[in-house]
């Protein structure tokens, strides 16, 4: 599952400026970088207990000094898909922020998702005249789909960030043109020899934005291997030659992570379906038996029906298992809840699903 902002959040603590200066070059323009700026604990909490919005976390919060000494705080929230209250969630966010730091705010917004008409900037409250109108900065990662627009050439963190965001949107369910477009990332690392301080952090990036399914990872790791052997030659204490061999360690780790995640699951799911087939003759046994009182055709009918759900949700199980790792507690409760009718609408969702949420929330559960 792609999970670009995991990496945007990850570059904005250490890369603020730089953030800044690509995407919101004018809040940029107005902050001291030679003052530290400071990031606080981000949580916010209702005014009251009977708060009818609750606790908020906001995905980034600073602390900074403008040019003309004076204090702000800059709030950035990461948007990878399209949210109808998303506005009234940024406005929600200025209020809090206000608040408790008291003093001015710029809320800004990163949208990385694919629809090129969803620009959610302001939200208006005026009713005969009062009322209030909120507005927050925002852009569109789409936008930089030119790359002129950007001097991605530079090949520092967040210029990779945002190029390889780009490539996520445009491989999203084409796994063979992402694996090409992956690995001529991890070469372009390579061949940039960039500094081993950038090194884990580039890496991440890539493997966030670009995630692939198992066979093409192993593909990935194979090619990779191959790489390292175009380049025994090089000095064994050269970054150009260590960083391949980094290249290829972090996604063996990675392959055998999900080997091992795998393998649980399935022997999980192996050891399951024997205990439920020796619980379900137990069961059909002694339901049979107690049936003969009470009506030997209708015991039969319910001891069938019962069967038939179990062993629709044990192989429901082991799907979720494989897809998207061990199923936690309370899926297997859901599940349990689950009619037959609803059952039946999960497998068919989870044939085309990104995403267990999307999966459970088309099966209506």
């Amino acid at each position: 599952m792609d999970r670009p902002d995991l990496a945007w959040k990850l570059l904005l603590p250490r890369r603020l400026q730089a953030v800044l200066a690509i995407l919101f070059p004018e809040v940029h323009a107005l902050v001291d970088w030679l003052q530290q700026y400071y990031l606080p604990d981000k949580n916010l909490l209702p005014a009251t207990s009977d708060s009818c919005t609750g606790e908020r976390d906001p995905d980034f919060v600073a602390l900074v000094t403008l040019l003309d000494g004076s204090e702000a705080c800059i709030h950035v929230e990461i948007q990878c898909t399209r949210q109808a209250g998303f506005a009234e969630r940024m406005a929600l966010y200025h209020a809090r922020l206000r608040d408790r730091f008291a003093r001015p705010v710029f809320n800004l917004a990163i949208l990385g998702d694919s629809s090129p008409t969803w620009r959610p900037a302001c939200v208006t409250d005026l009713r005969i005249g009062c009322g209030t109108i909120f507005q927050f900065r925002s852009v569109k990662l789409l936008d930089y789909r030119d790359s002129r627009a950007v001097p991605l050439q530079a090949g520092d963190p967040v210029a990779m960030a945002l190029k390889t965001h780009l490539i996520a949107l445009d491989t999203r369910r084409r796994a063979e043109s992402r694996y090409q477009a992956k690995l001529a990332l991890l070469r372009s690392i390579h061949e940039r020899r960039v500094k081993n301080t950038e090194l884990n952090e580039l890496q991440k990036i890539i493997d966030w934005m670009l995630p692939l399914p198992a066979d093409w990872q192993r593909r990935l790791i194979m090619d990779i291997d191959d790489f390292i052997l175009e380049h025994e030659k090089e000095d064994k204490n050269s970054l150009n030659y260590m960083l391949p061999k980094l290249i290829l360690e972090r996604h063996k780790k990675l392959a055998e992570a999900e080997g091992r995640a795998q393998g649980e699951a399935e022997g999980w799911a192996k050891g399951e379906a024997e205990g439920w087939a020796k619980g379900t003759a137990e069961g059909w046994a002694k339901g049979e038996a107690e049936g003969k009182a009470e009506g030997k055709a209708e015991g039969k009918a319910e001891g069938e029906a019962l069967g038939l759900a179990a062993g629709q949700r044990q192989m429901l199980k082991l799907q979720l298992a494989i897809q998207f790792g061990r199923v936690p507690a309370t899926l297997e409760r859901t599940l349990q809840r689950a009619d037959s009718t609803q059952l039946e609408r999960l497998a068919i969702a989870l044939l085309d699903a990104e995403s267990l949420e999307g999966a459970l929330q088309a099966a209506g559960l």
